[in-house]
């Protein structure tokens, strides 16, 4: 059996008791299983330094049965010192509480910078698991309350979530944000699996709308349960749709708002009656909601329908009769255009008024961007604008009328001074509000379009250092065009629920439109 053999050791430390210093056999001495670090890594280098130097420092050991120790400070140490062939090392043997080792190991760990977040979160939920209260335990370990509850919150995270990281070392922050989600382990999961890479970004505000959108189910499900409304919960078909029920019609599905103040306006409109309650919770973001319906005579509806139908097709077959000689025209037209300048680009010699021609073009479209990506009056180029530079290009909208001027433009000034400081950062930011305005999300649904519009603006912003996340590249490929013109939504003025509406229109929502995590 191996004995502890006491003799002066190597080097005493400042201010410990010498009597309490032996020399151990390394086969004495347990590592302890409350160590915050999880792994003493590599420690050739420090075995190296032991073999020329030895061990300057005691390690901190505390006596068990039978004759052996359980080590407090010093694993790395000890580790080291078995790769170097050491036989017995210098050690301090103290007796102390399960509570004394656990603080002594965390704070002489935490002093550290390669001990990880969530072994130094697990070294603070041990001392509250030995009944230290956070207060005390943020003392002992010289950290403030703050951190160590954020430390507490951290080492909540399960064990799930955790394997998801896989051997990313992720930083404070990260784990911060996963941490936030402990009501939701599945998005904790996600993050973690997301979290070091490119996706990081997206999937925090994917996590950040789903969490938004549970939040709010619960509390319109417990609204209406207060009101005393049975809402059903509905299943999508295996398209992933949702129908109506037979017999009932969607008037208002609902995503974000107060639901008992969307219930009362229902009643107002429907002579006091109380709407029939679906909950779709399921499937993708954008088909979910809380619906209200209402009651329908069917045979009627079917009527209401085939009028209607008839009505767009005279409609249609209208417009033709009154657009056809346009149409004519532009084709005509066109043809004796490009015939012209198709003989001028065959001639040898450059055609007379070129250079006029090519300035009086240029001049125009330029003039003619900026008119159509600032001014015109459904755009949100202006908005981009704004975010990128910080400039507010509103100006005060109360009493305005059109300006005089274009100095006193807002936008216009701010551009000017822009120009006037930064020339090349200026027009960088025009270019990229007015490629930006020209990105929405019919854009995401044609090959084309994301040819001619999202891929070149990836394509600049990728030149800049930006890191195109998964989901976006997918949607760069086409993962969002529909896959038949059939699968899309039909003609206008078919629902979603594959009837057209009263008035010819897709049905309406609320004031809240469309999900707010809709893609």
């Amino acid at each position: 059996m191996e004995t502890a053999i006491i003799e002066r050791p190597v080097m005493t430390d400042e201010g410990m008791d010498e009597s309490n210093i032996v020399m151990l056999d390394v086969g004495l001495i347990d590592p302890n299983p409350a160590n915050p670090r999880r792994d003493v890594g590599d420690v050739s280098e420090l075995a190296d330094s032991i073999r020329a130097q030895g061990i300057r420092q005691n390690l901190l050991v505390t006596p068990t049965p039978r004759g052996r120790y359980l080590l407090v400070i010093g694993h790395r140490r000890l580790a080291a010192a078995k790769l170097a062939g050491l036989s017995r090392v210098p050690a301090v043997v103290a007796d102390l509480s399960e509570r004394e080792q656990r603080e002594l190991m965390l704070v002489e760990n935490s002093q550290r910078a390669d001990l990880t977040v969530i072994e130094e979160a697990d070294g603070y939920q041990g001392l509250l698991d030995l009944g230290v209260g956070v207060d005390e335990a943020a003392q002992r370990t010289g950290r403030s309350v703050s951190l160590v509850r954020r430390r507490l919150k951290i080492a909540a995270i399960g064990e799930n979530a955790r394997s998801k990281a896989g051997t990313a070392q992720l930083s404070i922050d990260d784990w911060e944000t996963i941490a936030d989600f402990d009501r939701y382990p599945d998005l904790q999961e996600r993050l973690a699996e997301a979290a070091g890479g490119k996706n990081w970004n997206m999937a925090v505000k994917h996590a950040r709308q789903e969490r938004t959108w549970r939040e709010w189910l619960d509390t319109a499900r417990a609204e209406l349960e207060r009101m005393g409304i049975d809402a059903a919960d509905e299943q999508p078909n295996t398209d992933g749709w949702y129908d109506s029920p037979k017999g009932l019609r969607r008037t208002t599905m609902l995503t974000t708002g107060d639901i008992a103040k969307a219930i009362d306006a229902w009643r107002d409109s429907h002579d006091g009656a109380t709407p029939v309650v679906g909950v779709r919770a399921e499937g993708a973001s954008w088909a979910r909601g809380i619906v209200l319906y209402e009651t329908v005579d069917e045979e009627a509806e079917t009527a209401a329908r085939e009028a209607r139908e008839a009505r767009w097709r005279e409609e249609r077959e209208r417009e033709e009769r009154e657009t056809a000689p346009a149409k004519e025209f532009a084709r005509a037209s066109r043809d004796l255009r490009i015939a012209f300048v198709t003989h001028l680009m065959e001639l040898k010699s450059q055609p007379k008024g070129i250079g006029r021609a090519v300035a009086l073009l240029s001049a125009r479209f330029v003039l003619d961007a900026l008119t159509e990506g600032f001014d015109r009056w459904d755009s949100h180029a202006e908005d981009v604008w704004g975010q990128i530079t910080g400039i507010d290009t509103t100006g005060d909208d109360a009493d305005a009328e059109e300006p005089e001027s274009e100095a006193e433009d807002p936008l216009r000034a701010s551009v000017t001074a822009m120009i006037a400081g930064d020339p090349q950062r200026a027009a960088f930011g025009l270019l990229y509000a007015l490629a930006e305005e020209r990105v929405s999300w019919e854009t995401w649904r044609g090959a084309a379009t994301i040819a001619e519009h999202a891929a070149p603006l990836y394509e600049a912003l990728e030149t800049l250092g930006y890191r195109t996340s998964d989901t976006e590249t997918e949607a760069l490929n086409g993962s969002l065009a529909p896959i038949d013109d059939d699968d899309n939504g039909g003609d206008a003025g078919i629902g979603q629920d594959g009837e057209p509406d009263d008035d010819g229109t897709s049905q309406t929502d609320d004031a809240s439109g469309e999900p707010e995590d809709a893609e």
